[in-house]
C-alpha cells in the first residue's frame, strides 16, 4: 500500500498520514492496523505501535505477524518474558512460521536461555533452509556456548546467502578476532569497514558493536561515531514515551545522598572482582548505596558480598527498561552510575529515559557511551587526557590517581605451585599474556616473537580459550621461526584465588596492544608480577599506563614497539633488574594509590559530592578536576 512504501522511502509524516486514511476507509482491514503498528514502531512510538497492533488482533484474531510484531516492540521495551508469549502464540496458530521461531531465539538470548535459542534457530532453518538471519543468529548462540567453529560456519553461511549482510560481517570479524585467525581477518577487515563507513553515512546504529570497534581501532573520532549510533538507537524507543521524571524537589532538602549502581555483571565477573569493596565502604553518614541489577544471579560469593554491604538490592531483570527507570526514580536515586555500557547485556535504555537527576558512566566500558543522557564519566587523567575530551559526549571527572578501583582484601589461594605443576619447565623464562583472544593481533604477536628470539629458554603462557585460537596462533609462532612448543596453554582455574596464585609463576606479564589487559593488570600486579605496556591513544589502549602510574613502576610503560621489545628482553636476561623491580613492585603493593581501596571510595565520593553540588546550584554538568 502507498502509505507503508512512503513510509518506507523516508516520508515518515505522510505514510502516517495515508494510512489512517486508509483505515478511515476500511477500519476492518487488520493489516491496515497493523502496518500502522509497524510505522509507530519505526518511529520508536512503541506503545501506539503495540496498540495498533492489537486493534489488528481484534480484527482477525489469528493474525500470526501482528503477533510477532506485538513481541518484537516489546523487546525494544526491555518486556522480553512478554515477547515470548507473543511469539508463541503466533506459533500455536502457525506452526511452520520460521520468522516466531527467529524472533523467540532471540528473546532467549536475551534471556541467557542459550540452550533455547539455539533449539528456536534451529527450527526456523529446518522451516527455512535458507535463512541468513537465522544463520547469523545461531552464529551467536554458539558463540556464547563456546563452539567457535560452529559459530564462524553460521556467519560463513549466513554470508554466502546475503554478501552484504553487515551484521553477519561484524559477528564473523568478532569471532575471528577470538581465535587469532589473522589472514582472514586481513582479508574481511576492510570489507567490514566499507560497510560500518556506510552505516554511518546514512545515519544507521553500525552492525559493529563499540565494544568490537574499541579492539579495532584506536582512532578517537571513529570510537565515537559508532558509539553515538548505538546511544541514539537505545533511546530512539522511548523519545515518545510520556514519562516525566522532576527532580525539583532533590533541591530543597538537605539529606544523604543516594547513590545508585546500575549493572548486568553483579556476579562472578570482572567488574565485580574489581569493584566488590566499594559498596560497604561508602560513608553511610552521607551516602545511601542501592544496586539495581539486571544480570543472573549465579550464587556466586560476589554477589552475595554485594547484597550484604548495600542498602538497599534490587532485581530488575523481569522488569522492561521504562518499569526499571521508574523504580530506579521512586527510590530518589540522586547519582545513578552505570557500570556495563556498550558490553554484553548492558541495558542504556534505561539510563535514556533519565530516572536520576545526576548520571554518570563508569568502569565497564573503556570509552565513550555517545550518550547525551550521561552527564559524566568517571575518569583520570591518563586514560582520557583534556585534549579527548571533544571526542567524549560526557564530562569527564578525574579521580586524583587512578580510575580503576581494586579490591584490597583479594585473597590468594595459599600453593606451593611450581611450573611443573602446570607443564611448564621448570627452569623457564616465563612471559605470560592471559587475556583473550581478541585483544592478541599479530603487530604485537610479532614483538612477542621476537623477544622470545632473545631471552634463552623463555616461554609465553596464555589462556586457552579454544582449540581453534591454540592451533591459529602455533601456527603463527612457527611461521615467525618460534618453535610452537615454546607457547603453553593453562586451563582455567575453579577459583580467582587459585588463579592468582597460579599467575605468580609467571615472571613478566606483556600487555596487549589495541585493547590493553585491564583487571588482568591489576590482578598480576596484585600477585606481584611486573607487567609491561606499550601507551596507546584511545581509553582502551592507556588502562595498563594509567595503573602502573597508579603502583609506583612508571618504567614499565613504553611509547614504541622497540621500547617495549628492548624493556622485555632487558628483563629477561638481567635477573638482578628484574628482582629489584619485583620488590619494589611489592612494596608498592600495599603503600601505592592502586590497591588502597579506602582511599579510593573517599576520593570517589569527593567527585559525587562536586556533581551533586553542582546540580543543587542548577550548574551545567562540568569537568570536574
Amino acid at each position: 500500500m502507498s502509505g507503508v512504501i512512503a513510509h518506507q522511502s523516508g516520508k515518515k509524516d505522510i505514510g502516517e498520514n495515508l494510512i489512517r486514511k486508509a483505515i478511515q476507509i476500511g477500519p476492518e482491514k487488520a493489516c491496515y492496523h497493523n502496518s500502522l503498528g509497524i510505522t509507530f514502531q519505526h518511529l520508536g512510538k512503541l506503545d501506539e505501535a503495540i496498540s495498533c497492533y492489537e486493534n489488528a488482533l481484534k480484527i482477525k484474531p489469528n493474525f500470526v505477524e501482528a503477533y510477532s510484531n506485538i513481541g518484537f516492540a516489546l523487546q525494544d521495551q526491555g518486556r522480553t518474558a512478554e515477547a515470548i508469549t507473543c511469539y508463541q502464540n503466533a506459533l500455536k496458530i502457525n506452526p511452520n512460521d520460521a520468522v516466531a521461531y527467529n524472533d523467540m531465539g532471540t528473546a532467549f538470548q536475551d534471556l541467557g536461555r542459550v540452550d533455547e535459542a539455539v533449539a528456536c534457530y534451529q527450527k526456523a532453518l529446518e522451516i527455512r533452509p535458507n535463512y541468513p538471519e537465522a544463520y547469523n543468529n545461531l552464529g551467536n548462540a554458539y558463540k556464547d556456548q563456546s563452539k567457535f567453529d560452529e559459530s564462524v560456519s553460521c556467519y560463513k553461511k549466513a554470508l554466502e546467502l546475503r554478501p552484504d549482510y553487515t551484521k553477519a560481517y561484524s559477528y564473523l570479524v568478532r569471532q575471528l578476532q577470538q581465535t587469532c585467525a589473522w589472514q582472514e581477518l586481513a582479508e574481511l577487515s576492510p570489507r567490514l569497514e566499507a560497510l560500518t563507513k556506510e552505516e554511518l553515512e546514512r545515519g544507521a546504529k553500525t552492525s559493529e558493536s563499540p565494544f568490537m570497534n574499541l579492539t579495532r581501532s584506536r582512532e578517537l573520532a571513529h570510537n565515537l561515531a559508532v558509539a553515538k549510533s548505538w546511544a541514539a538507537a537505545a533511546a530512539k524507543p522511548f523519545s515518545n514515551l510520556n514519562l516525566n521524571f522532576s527532580f525539583d524537589n532533590r533541591r530543597s532538602e538537605k539529606r544523604k545522598i543516594t547513590v545508585g549502581y546500575l549493572s548486568s555483571d553483579f556476579r562472578n565477573h570482572a567488574v565485580s572482582h574489581l569493584m566488590l569493596g566499594v559498596f560497604g565502604l561508602h560513608n553511610r553518614d552521607e551516602f545511601n548505596v542501592f544496586c539495581y541489577s539486571h544480570g543472573p544471579d549465579d550464587g556466586s560469593y560476589y554477589r552475595k558480598k554485594i547484597q550484604e554491604d548495600c542498602d538497599k538490592f534490587v532485581d530488575i531483570r523481569a522488569l522492561g527498561h521504562a518499569d526499571s527507570a521508574k523504580r530506579i526514580y521512586e527510590d530518589q536515586v540522586d547519582i545513578l552510575v552505570e557500570l556495563t555500557g556498550h558490553t554484553k547485556d548492558g541495558r542504556l535504555e534505561i539510563c535514556a529515559l533519565r530516572p536520576a537527576p545526576v548520571q554518570v558512566t563508569y568502569l565497564g566500558f573503556a570509552g565513550t557511551t555517545g550518550a547525551d543522557f550521561f552527564d559524566y564519566i568517571l575518569t583520570d587523567k591518563i586514560v582520557t587526557p583534556e585534549a579527548h575530551a571533544p571526542y567524549y559526549t560526557e564530562n569527564f571527572a578525574y579521580m586524583p590517581h587512578c580510575f580503576q578501583i581494586n579490591d584490597n582484601t583479594q585473597a590468594i589461594a595459599e600453593k606451593n605451585w611450581k611450573k611443573t605443576d602446570f607443564g611448564l619447565p621448570e627452569d623457564s623464562f616465563v612471559f605470560c599474556s592471559f587475556n583473550h583472544g581478541y585483544k592478541i593481533e599479530s603487530v604485537m604477536f610479532d614483538v612477542w616473537m621476537k623477544i622470545l628470539h632473545q631471552v634463552p629458554k623463555s616461554i609465553l603462557w596464555m589462556p586457552r580459550k579454544s582449540k581453534t585460537g591454540e592451533k591459529n596462533l602455533r601456527q603463527e609462532a612457527e611461521a615467525r621461526g618460534i618453535r610452537s612448543e615454546r607457547l603453553f596453554f593453562a586451563d582455567r582455574l575453579p577459583t580467582k584465588g587459585e588463579y592468582l596464585a597460579r599467575i605468580r609463576l609467571a615472571d613478566v606479564v606483556l600487555d596487549t596492544r589495541i585493547y590493553n589487559g585491564h583487571t588482568t593488570t591489576s590482578d598480576a600486579l596484585w600477585a606481584g608480577v611486573p607487567v609491561i605496556t606499550l601507551e596507546g591513544t584511545h581509553y582502551a589502549s592507556r588502562v595498563a599506563s594509567s595503573v602502573l602510574r597508579a603502583v609506583g613502576l612508571p618504567e614499565l610503560v613504553t611509547h614504541s614497539l622497540k621500547d617495549y621489545e628492548n624493556l622485555a628482553v632487558r628483563l629477561g636476561n638481567t635477573p638482578a633488574e628484574l628482582g629489584r623491580l619485583r620488590m619494589k613492585l611489592e612494596k608498592n603493593r600495599l603503600t601505592k594509590p592502586l590497591f588502597d581501596t579506602p582511599g579510593f571510595v573517599r576520593d570517589m565520593e569527593s567527585v559525587y559530592k562536586e556533581m551533586w553540588r553542582i546540580f543543587l546550584s542548577r550548574g551545567k554538568p562540568r569537568q570536574i578536576m
